[in-house]
């Protein structure tokens, strides 16, 4: 299941007199520690604004209520930490970062934070980033007890330092960081690497083009970004033009109204002036005659000329108004192709990057299985596996072994390559679980330590049939020192742990008589 990060567009209302540093807007743009947001001086019905486009799931006031492991409030506090570091860097100051829950966003695939910052030219009051963290630390809901202890350290040490150091704090960070269990089976599988078996080069080889797939992501993103950003700017600055071409239409308008005004007047002067000859042809009509008609068609004629004359200017106004309405056109078509360009090169860096992450997390989990299974190899209880018993490889593609006995290597007869003979653990030492199918009322017992659940013919601990909607691989239930763990294996359908969805990178604890759904197809979890 590819996890799909939305794009998340804020308005912060700005009033006419306060400036934009635009050294600190550029230094915001320019992506830093993890954090790709963008923000924008622009106007939205007539205000003025910061506009800022965020890439993240959710806000963090959204996330307080999801239950969260330890190396997940880890993952979040580093990324908050490594941001504020690269803002006090670039010559940025902590007082503009914008700490309220429901400005910070979240990024669920990663487990990164994108901060908000202000580059405005004006006085911020200080802020107490400790009891900014110790109060969001009283809100988070946690999964486990490590969580809750690691919450309980990182309260203990702003107790301790009552002046902030960002750089102190990303050392503390780091070193809760380094017992990251992510981060010890990635040191597990580099401590195994260097053992000389076909296992290794499969697994070795995989991880090799994850690594440069990922690279390869990493550096379209970055092109992508510094793409969409020049045709950004291209586009603002096409904006301005616009602006400038509104400017000059009003300008026209204005010179209209005031043509038109003009005309009136001169309608007005051409009435009275006739109102005026009237009046004095009457009066002297017996002698005086023709002097009237002469100066009334001289006032006719002058009011006719102003007349052409303010149509003239109006027809001009018209004309320049209508220039610089194209050219607005123009610009806003040449705003929205770049608006275009911008979003399909980050789709493009998106899906890159998911792509280069789901393969290096199947080449980890892969390598992991095979892990598990090979350290089951050395075990006494090889030597008597009965030679005749087929054991079937779910590690390595679903292919069938016989096993040679203790210690030796089974050669399969379709396949030049040597593979190991690997078993998969059974539980024993704690009470046995089972789920109980609600369709049928078939009960099965999770007899081993990682039980695989799905509908494929091999590969599986135990087959759904009847129902097409499960994966082939749909889920596992991971069984450590009595404690039952459940987790997705990127199904098309999801996973639910009593309503709940469960993803594919996080193991969640099974509570005894929870409802499991995989797809459409419902399980009671009992433990005997």
């Amino acid at each position: 299941m590819t996890h799909k990060i939305r794009e998340q567009r804020i308005h912060y209302k700005l009033d006419q007199e306060t400036p934009v540093i635009q050294y600190e807007l550029k230094a915001y743009n320019v992506p830093f520690a993890g954090n790709t947001s963008s923000c924008r001086e622009t106007y939205v019905k007539g205000d003025r604004v910061l506009e800022y486009n965020i890439i993240g799931d959710m806000t963090f006031e959204q996330l307080i209520s999801k239950p969260v492991f330890r190396d997940e409030l880890v993952e979040y506090l580093f990324s908050f930490s490594k941001q504020l570091v690269s803002i006090v860097q670039n010559g940025l100051k902590l007082n503009k970062v914008v700490l309220d829950l429901k400005f910070i966003y979240a990024r669920l695939s990663d487990f990164t934070l994108q901060l908000v910052y202000l580059p405005l030219d004006t006085n911020f009051p200080e802020q107490n980033v400790g009891e900014f963290m110790k109060g969001l630390l009283s809100k988070l809901v946690y999964a486990h007890t490590p969580a809750i202890e690691c919450a309980n350290q990182i309260v203990d040490y702003f107790d301790d330092h009552s002046e902030f150091d960002v750089y102190q704090f990303n050392n503390f960070i780091k070193e809760l960081r380094a017992s990251s269990q992510l981060l010890i089976i990635q040191e597990e599988i580099k401590r195994n690497t260097f053992r000389p078996d076909s296992t290794y080069s499969v697994s070795e080889t995989a991880r090799t083009v994850a690594e440069a797939a990922a690279r390869d992501a990493e550096k379209a993103r970055i092109f992508a970004e510094n793409e969409a950003k020049r045709q950004a700017e291209e586009a603002r600055h096409q904006a301005e033009i616009a602006r400038q071409a509104e400017a000059a239409r009003m300008r026209a308008e204005a010179a209209r109204i005031e043509a038109e005004v003009a005309r009136q007047k001169a309608d007005e002067e051409i009435r009275q002036q006739s109102q005026t000859a009237i009046l004095f042809a009457k009066e002297t009509e017996n002698n005086q005659e023709e002097e009237a008609r002469r100066q009334a068609e001289e006032a006719r004629v002058r009011a006719e000329q102003a007349l052409r004359a303010a149509e003239e200017e109006r027809r001009n106004a018209e004309r320049a108004s209508s220039m610089y309405a194209d050219e607005a056109r123009r610009a806003k078509e040449a705003e929205m192709k770049a608006e275009e360009a911008r979003i399909h090169a980050e789709f493009e860096a998106k899906r890159n990057s998911e792509e280069a992450k789901r393969q290096a997390e199947e080449v980890r989990r892969r390598a992991e299985e095979v892990n598990r299974l090979s350290e089951n190899r050395d075990k006494p209880y090889m030597d008597r596996v009965d030679n005749t018993v087929e054991i079937t490889d779910t590690a390595l593609g679903g292919n069938t072994y016989k096993p040679l006995g203790y210690g030796q290597n089974s050669y399969s007869p379709d396949s030049d390559s040597v593979t190991t003979v690997l078993a998969t653990r059974t539980l024993s030492g704690h009470d046995v679980p089972v789920i109980i199918r609600k369709s049928t009322g078939e009960t099965v017992e999770i007899n081993k330590q990682v039980f695989c659940i799905g509908k494929a013919d091999q590969g599986v601990d135990y087959k759904i049939t009847g129902n097409k909607s499960i994966s082939r691989r749909h889920a596992y239930i991971t069984s450590i020192n009595g404690v039952n763990y459940l987790r997705d294996n990127n199904s098309t359908n999801h996973t639910y742990l009593n309503g709940q969805q469960v993803y594919s990178n996080m193991d969640v604890v099974i509570p005894n008589d929870s409802v499991i759904r995989f797809s459409n197809e419902e399980f009671i979890f009992k433990i005997k």
